[in-house]
């Protein structure tokens, strides 16, 4: 018979609280949890490995999305699965590497926008005024969450 282990457990050993156990099951990461007769959840000693390998992928600058496709993928035929890993690491990477320049960009603007004020000392709000039009993207986007790469 197999360990079944209560999300208590399944947090304190995966390093992770509660909330984040019930996360990744809404958010289909994890398999469906047995039940006790009083509904409490039952998660099989493989959840530990399975919430191991997401965090770690989650390090890497994985979306949840990036996640849930590639543990699909581990039932996927391995040259297909292989290629297609390949793609979203490849994408994530490119998406990765544009929003660093752009925040490098944002950095350099902050930085001159800084200088400016500082030595117009007591003025220096008005600085604000003068401020240049530049053609950045925006660092945050507001409202509801457009599909990411």
């Amino acid at each position: 018979m197999t360990e079944r282990l209560p999300i208590g457990d399944v947090a304190a050993r995966s390093g992770v609280t509660r909330d984040a156990v019930r996360f990744y099951e809404r958010s289909g990461l994890l398999g469906e949890p047995g039940r006790t007769k009083s509904r409490h959840r039952l998660y099989d000693a493989g959840t530990l490995e399975r919430i191991r390998l997401v965090r770690q992928l989650q390090n890497c600058g994985l979306t949840i999305g990036d996640i849930k496709e590639i543990l699909f993928l581990r039932d996927a035929d391995r040259p297909v699965a292989s290629k297609r890993l390949t793609d979203i690491l490849r994408a994530r990477l490119t998406f990765l590497e544009e929003r660093i320049t752009a925040m490098e960009s944002y950095r350099a603007r902050l930085i001159d926008v800084l200088r400016d004020v500082a030595a117009a000392r007591s003025a220096g709000y008005d600085v604000l005024a003068d401020l240049p039009d530049v053609e950045l993207v925006p660092p945050f986007r507001f409202g509801r969450r457009g599909k990411e790469l």
